[in-house]
Formats: C-alpha cells, sequence, structure tokens
C-alpha cells in the first residue's frame, strides 16, 4: 500500500524508541488510517502525521502510525546494532511537514467502551520524560446533528454531521455502510464510522485514506507505559503541561 512506503522526519528533541513490552488487550478485523491535515492527500509529506484507529469488540486504539513506525525499526536497530545515543537510523516517516514534537503525534488514545472509559497517554519529549503522563475521562461523544449532505471519502458514500465541542465548531462525514460508532482521535457517537472531519477553522483535519479488513482477527496491544513512568493527571493538567511546553495558547483539540 502507498501509504507504507513514503515516510516523516524526526529531530533529536523527539521522544526516543518505545522498547516496552506490549500487552494483548482485544482483537480486531478493522484498521482505519487518517491523514492529519494533508495538503495533498496523495502525498505523505504533505501530511502531518498519518494515524492509525484500530477497532477491537470492545475497545478501540488510536495512535500515531508514523510514530509506530519509527519506534519499531529504531527499536530492531538498537537490538541489531548498538549505537551512540545520538546516532538514528534511518526511518519511516521521514518526509512529513512537520518534525518537531506534537502532542498529535504523541498520544495514544484507548476507548473502553465496556467500561466506557478513554484514556489517554501522552509521551513527551526525551527532556521532560519525566512529565509523561496519562489521565482518563468518560467517553462523552459529540452531540452531532445530522444533516442532509453527502460526499465520498474514501470511495464510501457518507453523510454530514455538525457540532460543538470544546470551543470549536466541527464538521464530520460518516458512512452508514460502516456501521461502527467510532472515528479518529475522540470523535464519535455517529451511526456510522466518521471518514473525515475537521474544525470550521481547519486548524485540524483528518481524512480517511484507507482501510484495511482482515479476514483473520490480529491482536490489538498496549504499551507497557509503567516502564517510562506515566503519571496520572486531570485532562486539564496535562493540557496546561503542553501549552507551558510548546508556549501556546489555543484551546485543545486533543484534551
Amino acid at each position: 500500500m502507498w501509504w507504507h512506503c513514503l515516510s516523516a522526519q524526526y529531530a533529536n528533541m523527539l521522544p526516543f524508541a518505545k522498547t516496552k513490552q506490549e500487552t494483548p488487550i482485544d482483537s480486531a478485523a478493522v484498521r482505519v488510517l487518517y491523514a492529519l491535515n494533508a495538503n495533498d492527500i496523495k502525498d505523505l509529506a504533505t501530511y502531518d502525521d498519518l494515524q492509525r484507529l484500530e477497532i477491537g469488540s470492545t475497545l478501540s486504539k488510536y495512535y500515531s502510525f508514523f510514530t509506530y513506525n519509527r519506534d519499531s525499526l529504531t527499536k530492531a536497530w538498537l537490538i541489531e546494532k548498538p549505537q551512540p545515543p545520538n546516532a538514528f537510523p534511518d526511518t519511516p516517516a521521514r518526509h512529513s511537514k512537520t518534525n518537531d514534537w506534537s502532542n498529535n503525534w504523541f498520544s495514544d488514545i484507548y476507548k473502553d467502551f465496556s467500561a466506557n472509559v478513554m484514556t489517554t497517554y501522552i509521551t513527551m519529549p526525551q527532556f521532560m520524560w519525566n512529565d509523561n503522563c496519562y489521565y482518563e475521562e468518560k467517553i462523552d461523544f459529540q452531540q452531532w446533528e445530522i444533516q442532509e449532505d453527502t460526499l465520498t471519502v474514501c470511495e464510501y458514500l457518507c453523510q454530514k454531521a455538525t457540532c460543538t465541542f470544546r470551543g470549536r465548531s466541527y464538521v464530520a462525514w460518516f458512512t452508514m455502510n460502516i456501521p461502527i460508532s467510532n472515528g479518529p482521535w475522540k470523535f464519535g457517537g455517529l451511526p456510522g464510522l466518521i471518514l473525515k472531519v475537521y474544525d470550521t477553522d481547519n486548524i485540524y483535519v483528518f481524512e480517511c485514506v484507507g482501510i484495511e479488513y482482515h479476514t483473520e482477527k490480529y491482536l490489538i496491544r498496549k504499551w507497557d507505559y509503567s516502564e517510562f513512568q506515566f503519571k496520572k493527571t486531570t485532562r486539564e493538567k496535562a493540557w496546561q503541561l503542553i501549552k507551558k511546553f510548546m508556549k501556546i495558547s489555543i484551546k485543545p483539540l486533543i484534551l
């Protein structure tokens, strides 16, 4: 698939590869890939990130596919060829339009529908690993208003929905052909899978670029976050930490 063949640069400030163990937490047959802020949907070099949603029977996992590829290859490279700490291998995600740390890149989101809990893990840059954190919140999906408009996204006929969520107005396009109430990032709650969603200021745009169906279910795995001592916090405190680091004042998207 074309998105496996291109890749994005990262800087020394980015978190190093996740070397921790993984634990199976569910099984699934569907993976959905989303471009984040793509200038050209057919060119990975114009993405801020390529992100992946894994949909299980009771939970889902959402994370950066660029970061996952980079971490996986770096981990294998370190095992095979130990190098000084400042040496890095050539990895996927080498040509995206950003190479700075971003909470979009380094947040993993787990939606546990059986417990109605959504957990977000945030991996800070390497020199701030002591600030790695996570927080839990109830799955409180957006209050959508479904419209009559339609749009084709990734060859699926989609219907329009709008909402206001945490200070921003959003437009979503969901398909009834995939009757899964989920979507990218913290979006969901519609009677079909969300394939495209964006705020009305076009600061954040998520668009599906591929759906993988697996005849044999694969395991959804969760990192052992305890290795890097992720501290439990609240959504508000996590966002204050990110704002302090990035020196920004925009309202949060993922928090």
